[in-house]
């Protein structure tokens, strides 16, 4: 069976076959915060989380990289190591600052705010590149404020889903922009590069950054529970790897707005598996200020793949 497979991910697949994959991925990348908020629980730091994702998410790749595509990796110039290095470390960044909120307000605002990447993506296009927005975009990004908006006065206040909701809701905001940044710093690198080399390589240098965040706040690696060690190995193994190569292999073979769509369905099985594992009961205003931040986000998707 393990065969099969294989053999239709090299071949050219139906349509449904990659749906199904990519659901099965954007499930994959819904337990992100939840293999965080269970290492937390356990007592692991943030930078350690993020470090260990980055870390072994990169030994996980290095075998198939060297082996497969060592030559286009011996053939990469600086500035594509630059950019590389510049989408590694905005990577780091939005993981950081996305993980650091978790420990101040709920799993569902997270997943919800910190992802409005979109948005500034879009934002920084009209006004840095002078490119025109269609009135789809205009609607989908008033959604997203808007329902950004619901979700950080209903939260705001709300010490029950965190110690210190103001603070998360403004790290989920500086993980938005940095996974914005991201985005942005690695589309010339995707173009020259196959993608496998480039995630390796993202992976490499925000291993870097993180471990280097590690060692400034003296955060320990080692001598956690095994709880602890399990979450952190399904982190990386599920989100960091599973959920990135899925996505880009759906990429490969259906239209991004498709892709963008199914990706959005992430978020709300985010909030369920909170709701499940950890009765984090969204109030009255989260459910529809989460509703409008999905539908705004997935209008601002579909007007820019449609280059409207």
């Amino acid at each position: 069976m393990t065969r099969s497979l294989a053999l239709r991910l090299t071949q050219s697949p139906s349509r449904g076959f990659v749906t199904v994959i990519l659901l099965l991925g954007t499930f994959a990348g819904s337990w992100a915060f939840i293999f965080g908020r269970m290492a937390q629980l356990e007592n692991i730091p943030t930078s350690a989380i993020i470090a260990f994702r980055m870390v072994l998410g990169t030994l996980m790749l290095t075998p198939l990289v060297l082996r497969r595509h060592g030559d286009e990796l011996r053939q990469l110039n600086g500035n594509d190591l630059l950019f590389a290095g510049g989408a590694g470390f905005w990577l780091a960044l939005h993981l950081i600052l996305g993980f650091s909120s978790l420990e101040h307000t709920s799993v569902l605002v997270s997943t919800m705010l910190v992802g409005m990447s979109p948005l500034w993506i879009a934002l920084a296009e009209a006004t840095l590149l002078r490119t025109r927005l269609s009135q789809l975009v205009w609607i989908g990004l008033f959604l997203t404020l808007s329902g950004s908006t619901i979700i950080a006065l209903a939260s705001g206040r709300d010490f029950a889903l965190g110690d210190n909701p103001g603070l998360g809701i403004l790290l989920c905001i500086g993980a938005s922009l940095a996974g914005a940044a991201y985005a942005i710093s690695g589309r010339s690198s995707r173009k020259k590069m196959s993608f496998l080399p480039y995630l390796w390589l993202v992976f490499l240098l925000g291993s870097i950054v993180s471990l280097l965040l590690v060692t400034v706040t003296h955060a320990p690696m080692t001598g956690f529970s095994g709880k602890g060690y399990l979450a952190l190995i399904l982190l990386t193994i599920f989100p960091q790897v599973i959920g990135h190569l899925v996505f880009n292999y759906a990429l490969r073979h259906l239209p991004a707005t498709y892709c963008s769509v199914i990706g959005q369905t992430g978020m709300i099985e985010a909030g369920i598996l909170a709701m499940l594992l950890f009765h984090e009961v969204p109030g009255p205003l989260l459910i529809p200020g989460s509703i409008a931040v999905i539908v705004g986000i997935t209008l601002v998707n579909l007007a820019k793949t449609r280059g409207d």
